[in-house]
């Protein structure tokens, strides 16, 4: 065994490496970042010498902890959240078809302005109850949980589109 630690440029470089490939979906990435944050939390000693946690790695943990402990449900929205944050996937949001995209902005844009009455009708904002309002109204043929998940995918893609 060789005692020496692996240099933290060298450790911080391949977390980057591993990141970059896992953010644009590559699965073997995703898996090679996830085994190496496993033996730098166990220290593990390789040829190279012994892993161990840098700065870096302690930020992309906390992060993958932080999107983990945002879900309170535990339905489909709870599945999505977990398997990007493991991944370390594109966000949802990034929409393979363009159509579909501008369905969910037509959604999404319907909330905000339901959000606008209830704001000019002097009641305070509520998504869930835009949400229901919409729902009722059948243009969408969906649910209100749906159209809340909707809602809540694009206000977390597009830049400003929750101030609006």
């Amino acid at each position: 065994m060789t005692h020496n630690l692996i240099s933290e440029s060298t450790i911080d470089a391949s977390i980057d490496a591993y990141l970059h490939g896992a953010k644009t979906g590559d699965v073997k990435q995703a898996k090679r970042l996830h085994e190496m944050l496993e033996q730098m939390l166990i220290g593990r000693e390789l040829p190279e010498g012994q892993m161990w946690l840098t700065n870096h790695g302690r930020e992309v943990l906390a992060d993958m902890h932080a999107q983990l402990s945002k879900c309170d449900d535990c339905d489909e929205r709870l599945r999505d959240v977990v398997l990007d944050a493991v991944r370390l996937g594109p966000r949802k949001g990034n929409w393979h078809d363009t159509s579909s995209f501008f369905h969910d902005l037509q959604i999404a844009t319907t909330v905000a302005n339901e959000l606008c009455v209830q704001r000019e009708e002097g009641l305070a904002q509520n998504v869930e109850l835009a949400a229901q309002t919409i729902a009722e109204g059948g243009k969408f043929d969906l649910t209100p949980n749906q159209i809340n998940a909707i809602y809540d995918a694009i206000a977390d893609t597009v830049e400003g589109f929750k101030e609006i």
